[in-house]
């Protein structure tokens, strides 16, 4: 049924258009001055498997000059934090404090401007 969700209202799964599934991909965007990324992934998601995430977090950080922090969550589906819950509200501390730590490096390197 999923399958058919995704081909009917996201890509169509044709083995004619090869090109357009590269191009959709996070895979082939993967390049050495990609910003700073937190990859959060449920090992339960149903819409995009986990072995997806952990192969766009290891090929990231091959090339990456920048941060690539991943976190796992056990049991999680695709969209947990839709809801809100105690492991939503841990997610958005992680990601405040993930952000503040790439902030500050940031800006003890010189590299962030602040709005004027």
């Amino acid at each position: 049924m999923l399958d058919d969700l995704v081909g009917k209202y996201v890509m169509r799964r044709d083995a004619s258009y090869p090109e357009d599934y590269r191009a959709a991909s996070p895979l082939s965007r993967v390049v050495a001055d990609a910003p700073p990324f937190f990859v959060i992934h449920g090992s339960n998601d149903t819409l995009i498997p986990v072995s997806e995430a952990r192969a766009f977090v290891e090929r990231l950080r091959a090339v990456s000059d920048n941060p690539v922090a991943y976190a796992e969550l056990g049991g999680a589906q695709h969209a947990f934090d839709v809801f809100p819950s105690i492991r939503s509200a841990h997610v958005v501390r992680g990601v405040e404090r993930f952000l503040d730590w790439t902030f500050t490096r940031a800006v003890a390197r010189g590299a962030a401007r602040l709005p004027v």
